[in-house]
């Protein structure tokens, strides 16, 4: 069993290192979950119970920080499974040090971005103790390559080595006021005073259509999001002749997904965070702005034509790729 664990845990650390070579999210994240379970399966082969305990934990409280916004509710809320496993894991004292190294880098997610790069170093170097005591030296590989690539992070700049390519957009079934909070934010940084909705005004369209907003994340933190709205006829056709941006719009001049019938939409924002402003990211958001208008279209609703305004040059940038002038009819 030792050398099976040897085994499965150097296969474990290949398939981490070759899911950041892949150029599609989806294979990324299902590359790193086969990674998880490989190590899951080495620390029960090993007897190492709080590892093994932990990195169940582990994947299941990441799903929730991926499929949510409530990061900080999340880690709150988990905590008290720390101590549980501290007493059905049988370890001892040897536990402490994958729980503390659990904590540290889940704390950290939700502090920021470069926290988290900070805090990784410091989680995996418990980690490799933690190895070292069990006699896991394949693990010890993996997680001394996880500081290095942490540590060159922080040393030779932090924009430069991210890579930012993990980055992934997410359709969420509820927003909460704190995600409102964190969009309003990402306004600020990008658009002018003249643009700038407010805060209520951005969760009141929200609530009368539930799935126009698509967040863009970098694990479990929003660094950007576009925005789709579905407005009645007349108000199309009177921004067809308005002279310049028409962005007041009021609660009934959105229409609702709910029902057979033709619609028309309007791309309202797209906002990305600069340092993300690549290729790679709006590639992302111009296939994510095209599944919104299939789908739909596959459920029967007819969507006439959309429209957008650029009121920046990333803006520009993203509509222009999409082959937008002013009006793009999509029957």
């Amino acid at each position: 069993m030792y050398i099976a664990a040897q085994i499965l845990g150097v296969v474990s650390w290949v398939i981490f290192l070759l899911s950041y070579y892949s150029k599609k999210v989806n294979k990324v994240l299902l590359m790193q979950l086969i990674s998880s379970l490989l190590d899951c399966i080495c620390y029960a082969l090993l007897n190492a119970w709080s590892g093994l305990l932990i990195s169940v934990f582990e994947l299941l409280k990441g799903f929730g920080y991926y499929k949510t916004d409530k990061d900080k509710f999340i880690f709150i809320l988990t905590i008290p499974i720390y101590l549980l496993i501290a007493i059905i894991s049988n370890d001892g004292l040897l536990c402490i040090i994958p729980i503390f190294a659990s904590l540290i880098d889940s704390y950290m997610i939700i502090v920021s971005e470069k926290a988290a790069v900070v805090g990784g170093i410091f989680s995996n170097l418990l980690w490799v103790v933690y190895d070292l005591v069990i006699l896991d030296y394949a693990g010890v590989l993996s997680d001394l390559t996880l500081v290095i690539s942490n540590l060159s992070i922080v040393l030779y700049g932090y924009k430069k080595f991210l890579n930012r390519k993990n980055v992934h957009t997410f359709m969420g079934k509820y927003i909460s006021k704190n995600a409102i909070s964190n969009l309003y934010k990402l306004d600020k940084q990008v658009y002018d005073n003249q643009f700038l909705w407010t805060k209520d005004k951005m969760f009141q369209l929200y609530k009368a259509e539930k799935n126009s907003y698509i967040l863009i994340k970098e694990n479990s933190n929003i660094i950007g999001y576009i925005n789709i709205l579905s407005v009645k006829k007349e108000i199309f056709k009177n921004i067809l002749d308005f002279n310049k941006i028409y962005d007041e719009y009021e609660i009934t001049d959105i229409v609702p997904f709910n029902k057979k019938g033709n619609y028309y939409i309007n791309i309202n924002s797209i906002v990305l965070r600069s340092e993300y402003q690549n290729k790679d990211s709006i590639e992302k958001i111009i296939r994510e702005v095209n599944k919104f208008i299939n789908i739909r279209k596959k459920k029967g609703y007819n969507i006439i034509a959309g429209y957008s305004y650029a009121v920046n040059a990333f803006e520009k940038d993203v509509l222009e790729k999409m082959n937008f002038t002013k009006v793009k009819k999509y029957n």
